[in-house]
């Protein structure tokens, strides 16, 4: 039987900070950076993002809509991945089949939730440096873990925040299930309030149910 889940790190796709504009283009110390990040997400009532993966499970494309509650709806060309925050469906037409679990991390799986309301948490954090990612001025965040504490089982994070409005424009992660893996946001809404009917899933008529739970 093929593996039914995508090793994507998409979810941490929607580790997506949301943050005011105030003090733009001035020096600012890393915990200052990602505590308002932090604390500005925590407004966010949902986003819808368009993204590509390089490494891990890529090179791929996708669509990932956000709600509060660790709801999400993961979008890939071959399969879907719907969270009502409590149960997972993975759909992969080509098998025509679905396979429910327990939204919970673990095994090379990471949830929104888990980058949002975590992230950095325990690790470390050193401001590295400067670049430009989507032709934007980004902050480069190394976040390495401390006193043996993670976030799933990464070993490390790259996060390239903007400065000048304090989202991500790109995340870079290494795990031993994940190994190196690249997320590029292309395009993204932070202003939505999707619909509940958006993170359920009824599985089509005759296809193979696999429960997990």
């Amino acid at each position: 039987m093929k593996k039914p889940v995508n090793r994507s790190i998409f979810p941490i796709l929607f580790a997506l900070f949301v943050a005011a504009t105030n003090g733009w283009g001035k020096p600012q110390d890393v915990q200052q950076i990602v505590s308002k990040s932090k604390a500005l997400y925590a407004q966010t009532q949902g986003a819808k993002l368009t993204f590509q993966q390089t490494g891990g499970a890529g090179p791929i494309n996708g669509t990932m809509v956000y709600g509060r509650g660790n709801k999400f709806r993961i979008d890939f060309s071959k399969q879907a991945l719907v969270s009502n925050g409590a149960t997972t469906w993975t759909w992969n037409p080509s098998a025509n089949q679905v396979v429910i679990s327990k939204t919970a991390s673990g095994g090379g799986r990471l949830t929104p939730n888990d980058i949002l309301r975590s992230f950095p948490g325990d690790y470390a954090t050193e401001l590295t440096g400067s670049e430009k990612v989507n032709k934007r001025e980004v902050w480069v965040v190394r976040c390495t873990p401390r006193a043996g504490n993670t976030i799933g089982d990464v070993t490390e994070a790259i996060l390239y925040i903007d400065k000048k409005n304090y989202r991500f424009q790109q995340v870079a992660v290494t795990s031993p299930s994940l190994g190196k893996a690249t997320i590029r946001i292309i395009t993204a809404n932070y202003n939505l309030r999707p619909a509940e009917s958006t993170f359920t899933f009824q599985p089509p008529q005759g296809a193979k149910v696999i429960d997990l739970r």
